[in-house]
């Protein structure tokens, strides 16, 4: 039987260096040893297999790149709402037909050679190389091995923490990043404006500059015409109800992904705010809001109780991985566009949601049944919905300031961590999106230009430039040049947080990851 378990050992070590695999190389040492040790008695060799294989199940599952079993249980509820079509994409994502094929050669290549080869003694060595081939290469220890502590020390975050003298270790710097948010507050200070114009907020699921990327649109003309354009806006959340919540409590700096789920102060919900100082708030989806609870969140937890307008009667452009409806959005925007203009000279701050790019949704009249194939050409027909609104909006001559910004992203290139759509890890490929400001009508001249802010900022930093033109507008002859306004932005440090893992910036293009209460590891896709 150990001619089995030499197999299984030795794909496995073979996977982790290829980057399919972890490999919790103690654990796996141990299993070896237990079923190598020979015994003599068949009925303890029986029970000692029945007890073996689900333990190299679950080790198995437990050195892949999933999802903790924990986490898994808990989105069963979600996971029941995916279509029988959907489930089928997904595993064919999890089980790469390459990896299969390669499994398979090299299955049949050790059963004719391990007549002749004591593979038992290769599979002890394959799992002992794991530790120590690192460190005869000078390098770090991969995990389970909690890295030095001075190893793993990062310098002080940009802002929202005080400064430190020296470098913190990666549980000081979140400690300090969270101390220094929960005491910023929008600056300016969100204000009645000088001169009323509406405020248009596009959040938009599944769109992140890697995603532009990857499909070739990075360079999309509609993105020229915003005035200004966010490379580094870090939206701190890979899920739709804690990025959705995190905009609408953005008066506050970024607190913890639990906190979100905890009482707020009441100046931190933006659009309440926006209601007391003279706006009147509405809310639209281009969905029904259902999966996930995703409306009802939005009203119970984000400020915006009774205020949905209906999207019903528009066009249904497509449907969502549980069969539900997904309306046009250039229809559902242009149609409440020509209603909001007969309700008179107040202005209107209305929150977006469109799920048009999200996985899983079927587009009628497609070849392909795959909705990774189907991303490109949804994510030109959003942008060109918008560019078409956005001309909307300059016909009219109404003051607007209108604001793109994804949610997360799709996670569209995957990596060896994560299968291309799964966002459990928060990483910058998926958290840094193309958010985006302009201002349109009100007599306005056009623009020069578009600014492109390249500091990491968040949701705080563009609560203050919107607070800059309540103060400040951007309508009047002596209106302080956009170029100006960004340049006050503090910016924010990259911390981004699903429900256990946290990741945060420690230099340039260097990040840590935390799953858990597990150690700090550098997040090498």
């Amino acid at each position: 039987m150990m001619s089995f378990w030499s197999f299984y050992f030795l794909g496995k070590v073979g996977l982790y260096y290829a980057g399919y695999l972890g490999f919790h190389w103690l654990l796996n040492l141990l299993l070896a040893v237990a079923v190598l040790w020979p015994v003599a008695s068949p009925g303890v060799r029986r029970a000692r297999l029945a007890l073996a294989l689900p333990l190299a199940v679950a080790l198995l599952y437990y050195d892949s790149h999933l999802p903790p079993i924990a986490r898994v249980l808990s989105q069963t509820h979600a996971l029941a709402a995916f279509s029988p079509a959907y489930m089928m994409e997904l595993l064919g994502r999890v089980f790469s037909w390459r990896v299969v094929a390669g499994i398979a050669v090299a299955l049949m290549a050790y059963v004719l050679l391990s007549r002749r080869i004591r593979f038992g003694t290769f599979a002890l060595l394959g799992i002992v190389s794991v530790p120590l081939l690192p460190a005869l290469m000078a390098q770090a220890p991969p995990f389970p091995w909690t890295p030095p502590r001075q190893s793993m020390a990062v310098a002080a975050p940009a802002s929202g923490a005080p400064t430190a003298a020296a470098p913190m270790h990666p549980d000081e710097r979140m400690q300090a990043f969270y101390t220094g948010e929960n005491q910023r507050r929008p600056s300016p200070e969100p204000s009645a404006p000088q001169a009323p114009f509406d405020l248009i907020v596009l959040h938009v699921c599944s769109l992140s500059w890697d995603d532009m990327e990857f499909v070739g649109l990075r360079e999309h003309s509609l993105m020229a015409r915003f005035d200004a354009v966010f490379t580094q806006f870090n939206t701190a959340a890979s899920y739709s109800g804690p990025a959705a919540l995190r905009l609408l409590r953005g008066n506050c700096g970024q607190g913890s992904h639990h906190s979100l789920y905890e009482g707020a102060d009441p100046s931190c919900y933006f659009f309440p705010t926006l209601e007391q100082l003279g706006w009147r708030t509405r809310g639209l989806l281009n969905h029904d809001g259902k999966f996930d609870g995703f409306g009802q969140a939005l009203e119970s937890r984000g400020g915006l109780a009774g205020k949905f307008d209906s999207p019903e009667g528009a066009p249904i452009h497509m449907r969502g991985f549980d069969g539900s409806p997904i309306y046009a959005d250039r229809d559902v925007l242009s149609r409440w566009w020509q209603a909001r203009q007969q309700q008179g000279s107040q202005p209107v701050a209305l929150y977006y949601n469109t799920v048009s790019l999200h996985d899983g949704n079927q587009v009628p009249g497609s070849k392909s049944r795959s909705s990774l194939d189907t991303y490109k050409p949804r994510l030109a027909q959003l942008l060109a919905d918008f560019d078409r609104f956005l001309t909307e909006l300059e016909a009219t001559g109404r003051p607007v300031v209108v604001v793109l910004l994804p949610e997360h992203g799709a996670a569209l290139r995957g990596d060896r961590f994560q299968i291309s759509g799964m966002r459990e890890i928060p990483n910058p490929r998926i958290t840094l999106v193309p958010a985006a400001l302009k201002v349109i009508g009100g007599g306005r001249k056009s623009s020069t230009g578009t600014v492109v802010v390249d500091k990491p900022v968040s949701y705080l930093d563009l609560n203050g430039l919107l607070a800059s033109l309540m103060r400040d507008s951007p309508f009047s002859e002596a209106a302080t040049p956009l170029s100006e306004r960004v340049q006050q932005l503090k910016g924010t440090d990259f911390v981004a947080e699903n429900d256990d893992v946290v990741m945060l910036r420690s230099s340039v293009n260097q990040y840590l990851m935390r799953n858990g209460k597990g150690a700090w590891l550098p997040y090498e896709p």
